[in-house]
């Protein structure tokens, strides 16, 4: 992972209140391209674990048409909160938060996963 996406990654987790750790990962193989925020008991796995709700999602695409593409899944457990959203289409590369149960503002963790993929389309 470049340097550059890396420091973009910490700075997006550190100015995003609520949102504790974060990781890139490539939905198809489960591969973690980056993490940053503390590790907890369990993040190793969480990470990749997290993309099977990306992939029941894509099994079930066809029942949500009428929604449109989905931007975001995030999931209230009881002791956080676990979001994956989309970063890179072409190979299928998600961003997946841990977070707080306090308000995050998703729409705008959103538009900055989208500028965080413009950045990895530079460097690729």
């Amino acid at each position: 992972m470049p340097h550059r996406i890396a420091e973009h990654l910490q700075r997006m987790l550190d100015s995003t209140e609520g949102v504790v750790a974060c990781a890139l990962v490539d939905a198809t193989s489960g591969l973690v391209w980056h993490r940053c925020g503390p590790e907890s008991a369990g993040d190793e796995t969480l990470w990749e674990a997290a993309i099977d709700y990306w992939r029941l999602y894509g099994r079930q695409r066809g029942h949500f048409e009428v929604l449109g593409e989905l931007g975001a899944a995030v999931m209230y457990h009881q002791h956080g909160v676990l979001a994956v959203l989309p970063c890179r289409h072409e190979t299928e590369l998600l961003m997946v938060c841990r977070a707080e149960h306090q308000a995050v503002d998703w729409r705008g963790w959103q538009r900055r996963v989208r500028k965080l993929a413009l950045e990895i389309e530079d460097l690729i």
